[in-house]
C-alpha cells in the first residue's frame, strides 16, 4: 500500500516526533523555509508541519494533495488558516506541550524585573558595587499581577504567581465568565483599564489577531502605575505598539519589560529597544524547553497520523 507523505522543514521537529511519524509514512525534508522552497515541495505530499515558517496562500494553493497543515506548537499566526479552509486542509496545533514553560518564563521575567537582575549583573561584572544602594530590588509578595488573556498558559502563570509569591491576581478574558474565575480563585476585570490602573505587572496572554493588533499602546500606557509597573509580552510581539513601548520606557512612563517576542522577528540589532538597560529581552523561546518541544513533537506525530487515518482531530484549528 502507497504511503502518505509528510513534508517537514529543516529544522524541524525533535527525534521524538520523528521516529513515530517514520514507522508509518515517507519523510521528505526540505532544505528551509521559504516561500519559493515550500512551493516546490509541497506538490505531492499529504501533510506539513510547521514550526515558526511563514505558510502563505500561494503555498497552500501549490499543493494537490495536502490535508493536513500541523503547527509545532500554539501560536497559528503564521498560517494562512482561512486559504486551509478553502482548500479544504484542515490545520491543527498542539495546546497542551508548551503552556508550562512559557508559564516559567512568565515568572522569570517577574522575578528579574523586580530585583533588577539584568543592570545588576552588569554593575557587578562593571565593579560598579554601589549599585546595591542607588537601585534598591522590591518584592513581589503582595503586589499584583493582571494577565491579560486567560487561556492554559495565563491560568498556570496565575496559580504558580498566587501560590508561590502571594500575589494578587487579576485577569481580562472577555471568553472567561465570573462563575468559571471563581473555579480558579481569582478575579476577573471586566475592563482593561482599570485592570492596567491596578497593576504592578501586566502580562500578556493572547492570540495575536486585528483584534489585538497593538492592544497595548501609547493610550494604554497612560494608564499604567506611573514609573513603578512592569509589561511582561511572551504572547507575540505585534500585540504591543513597539514604537509606544519605547516612548513608555524611555520616559519612565513604565519601569521595565520582559520581551520573549517582537514585532519583527529577529528585531534589527538598531532597535531602540535594545538600547535601554530596564529591557530584558530573550529570543522567542519561552515555550521552546527541551521538555515542552518533545512533547510538541509527539503531540504533531501523533495528531497527524490519526487524520491521515480518517480520525477526527482532537486540536482543529478550523472546523470544516
Amino acid at each position: 500500500m502507497k504511503k502518505n507523505k509528510i513534508l517537514l522543514i529543516k529544522p524541524t521537529i525533535m527525534r521524538e516526533g520523528i521516529e513515530i511519524l517514520e514507522k508509518e509514512v515517507d519523510l521528505i525534508y526540505a532544505p528551509d523555509g521559504s516561500e519559493k522552497t515550500l512551493i516546490k515541495y509541497i506538490i505531492d505530499v499529504d501533510a506539513l508541519i510547521v514550526r515558526v515558517e511563514h505558510i502563505t496562500a500561494s503555498i497552500i494553493e501549490a499543493s494537490k494533495q495536502l490535508k493536513v497543515i500541523a503547527e509545532h506548537g500554539v501560536g497559528i499566526d503564521n498560517i494562512d488558516v482561512q486559504k486551509a479552509k478553502e482548500k479544504g486542509i484542515i490545520v491543527i496545533n498542539a495546546p497542551n506541550a508548551n503552556y508550562v514553560s512559557v508559564a516559567e518564563h512568565v515568572v522569570m521575567f517577574v522575578l528579574s524585573l523586580s530585583k533588577n537582575v539584568l543592570r545588576a549583573d552588569k554593575a557587578v561584572r562593571n565593579g560598579y558595587w554601589n549599585f546595591r544602594n542607588e537601585h534598591i530590588p522590591q518584592e513581589i509578595d503582595g503586589k499584583n499581577f493582571f494577565c491579560i488573556g486567560f487561556g492554559k498558559t495565563g491560568q498556570k502563570t496565575c496559580q504558580t504567581l498566587k501560590s508561590a509569591f502571594n500575589m494578587n491576581i487579576f485577569f481580562y478574558d472577555p471568553y472567561i465568565s465570573q462563575e468559571e474565575a471563581k473555579n480558579y480563585g481569582v478575579q476577573k476585570i471586566e475592563d482593561l483599564y482599570k485592570g492596567l490602573k491596578l497593576a504592578d505587572f501586566v502580562s500578556l496572554h493572547l492570540p495575536y489577531n486585528k483584534y489585538t493588533h497593538h492592544l497595548i499602546s501609547t493610550k494604554e500606557f497612560n494608564f499604567f502605575k506611573e514609573g513603578s509597573s512592569f509589561l511582561i509580552n511572551c504572547a507575540r510581539g505585534p500585540i504591543v505598539d513597539s514604537k509606544a513601548l519605547y516612548n513608555a520606557l524611555k520616559s519612565g512612563k513604565i519601569k521595565g519589560v520582559g520581551l520573549d517576542v517582537f514585532e519583527k522577528e529577529p528585531p534589527d540589532v538598531s532597535d531602540k529597544l535594545i538600547e535601554l538597560d530596564n529591557v530584558i529581552l530573550t529570543p522567542h523561546f519561552a515555550g521552546d524547553t527541551i521538555e515542552s518541544k518533545k512533547r510538541c513533537s509527539k503531540t504533531i506525530a501523533t495528531e497527524v497520523l490519526s487524520i491521515l487515518k480518517g480520525n477526527k482531530p482532537k486540536f482543529a484549528i478550523n472546523h470544516l
